[in-house]
């Protein structure tokens, strides 16, 4: 016997999918551990859904900090080999870390998608972060960590706060600075 369909379950399905194509796209869960995969996309899902009600900036940066410090206290890296050879011990994973899995989880959801509402990603997109690779970060701070693995909050919030000047004379969202910039450190990396 089937189990009838219903619109909720086409409603999370969507989402589920949404999530696991940002979460492949970004290849970041080859950085975590086994098993790390399913708790993320669950973590992804609550927060996604509870940022939907938020109304302002103060409110999503706060759900946003909740699930990053969630993220650094219950998810680990995977172990790996170094181009040496030398095998890297899986550890905590680190704010950055979190951040870029959430910041692309977002900007997918709400910015590209439109989800859950067209009004609801209206109101969100102007608050969603940029998502910072190391070569963002490096060229918008020199002095950044070298990797996400070892970006704590307030670095963070500096590197976002400077985002939000280096787009203030272009008028673009900081989801659209990720944009441009991966793309343009792309095509230079990759020709």
């Amino acid at each position: 016997m089937h189990q009838p369909l219903t619109s909720s379950e086409a409603v999370e399905a969507k989402l589920k999918n949404i999530l696991e194509i940002c979460l492949d796209f970004s290849a970041m869960t080859r950085v975590f551990a086994k098993g790390s995969y399913g708790q993320i996309i669950a973590e992804l899902e609550i927060c996604l859904l509870r940022m939907a009600d938020v109304v302002d900036q103060t409110e999503y940066d706060g759900l946003h900090n909740d699930f990053c410090r969630w993220f650094a206290a219950n998810i680990w890296t995977a172990e790996r080999r170094t181009r040496s050879g030398q095998l890297r011990a899986s550890l905590p994973a680190s704010y950055g870390q979190a951040a870029k899995v959430l910041d692309v989880a977002a900007k997918v959801y709400f910015y590209y998608c439109s989800q859950p509402s067209p009004e609801i990603a209206l109101r969100l997109v102007p608050l969603l972060h940029a998502a910072l690779d190391t070569e963002m970060m490096h060229r918008l701070y020199p002095q950044s960590p070298d990797t996400l693995h070892d970006l704590d909050s307030a670095g963070y919030q500096l590197l976002q706060s400077l985002v939000v000047q280096t787009i203030a004379k272009a008028n673009l969202l900081r989801v659209q600075y990720d944009d441009v910039m991966w793309r343009r450190l792309q095509r230079v990396t990759s020709t």
